[in-house]
């Protein structure tokens, strides 16, 4: 029987312990928003660096005569909404007549292709073109970015949180003296799950108030809050398991290992760029592995207000299931408990 008494002490250690820790203290506040400051002052304006993509609806000839361009690369057979939430252009072709749908951070280019689509057409029908502009979402990069580093938040605190924590109280005997007390393993695995999700509503709100100065501001509803934390949930489960399985005489193995995991997943997911400006050979990746999936669903949380793809939170919630109970098999305060 779970004694909520022992694990609401143990919690509370947990987090006094931990914060007061300047290196626990540098992942859960300093490095995202470090992290987050380095990517919005240099690519504040990250639509300059790449292609931008545009979706021609009504002349695919059009779409594929931006892709002779160095600015635009033109997609066809994409819905509106699809376009808005991925931050592309859409422009509608119906005769010599043209809307335009672009973000508030995309309203720089529409010159630009208005230009080129005069260029496309001027044999035919001259310049005799109309084109009309309709602003569909405020949306910046910052949102892409501030939404996107919440994301890691959940990933960094959820792995390094439960390895950071184990590691450390094993290296310092503590464990033994946890392992001397009444407390039960699967209560020890409780307590630990509650103090990453602490951890990680601290660096949210910390990143979302960083967010606000660069006029982020996000949707706050309760279903974002439970996804953050059964995102924390399916990490913090993933680093149970990696301590869990490493040899306890090599347990600083656990820690090496946990960041040779998290910074390629950080990198090489749509937290920072769309997949789309990765090289080919790793964009699949970039596009389906579980912090893009994460963070994509946040962005439809916290920027769009919409509900994410069903499928996407089943899968998810499976793989957090699993991660849960095999890491709390794993983690163990003792060998019988």
């Amino acid at each position: 029987m779970i004694k909520m008494n022992r694990i609401i002490l143990t919690v509370s250690a947990l987090v006094k312990d931990n914060l007061r820790n300047r290196f626990v203290i540098f992942w859960v506040i300093v490095f995202p928003v470090l992290l987050t400051l380095l990517f919005s002052l240099v690519f504040g304006g990250f639509s300059t660096y790449f292609h931008v993509m545009v979706v021609v609806q009504g002349n695919e000839n059009l779409a594929k005569f931006l892709n002779t361009t160095d600015i635009f690369q033109g997609i066809t057979n994409v819905s509106l909404t699809y376009a808005m939430k991925h931050n592309y252009i859409y422009l509608k072709v119906n005769g010599t007549t043209f809307i335009i749908y672009a973000s508030k951070q995309n309203q720089q280019f529409i010159p630009t292709l208005e230009a080129i689509v005069r260029e496309y057409y001027q044999q035919d029908v001259n310049n005799n073109l109309h084109f009309n502009v309709a602003k569909i979402t405020n949306y910046t990069y910052y949102d892409y970015l501030i939404s996107g580093m919440i994301g890691i938040v959940s990933l960094s605190n959820g792995v390094l949180g439960i390895i950071g924590v184990s590691a450390g109280y094993y290296r310092d005997r503590l464990v033994e003296r946890l392992a001397a007390s009444p407390l039960r393993s699967y209560e020890w695995v409780i307590s630990l799950i509650i103090y990453v999700i602490i951890i990680t509503i601290i660096s949210t709100i910390t990143v979302i108030i960083l967010g606000i100065i660069f006029n982020f501001i996000p949707i706050i509803s309760l279903s974002f809050i439970g996804f953050i934390i059964l995102s924390t949930l399916l990490f913090g489960g993933l680093g149970a398991i990696i301590y869990g399985l490493t040899p306890k005489d090599k347990i600083f193995l656990s820690e090496i290992i946990s960041n040779i995991l998290i910074f390629p997943l950080m990198f090489l997911s749509n937290a920072f760029f769309p997949s789309n400006v990765y090289p080919q050979y790793i964009r699949e990746f970039v596009q389906y592995q579980p912090l893009s999936d994460i963070i994509t669903v946040i962005r439809d949380f916290t920027i769009y207000g919409t509900l994410p793809s069903m499928s996407t939170i089943l899968i998810i919630v499976i793989l957090t299931i699993i991660f849960i109970y095999t890491g709390g098999k794993l983690l163990k305060l003792r060998e019988i408990d």
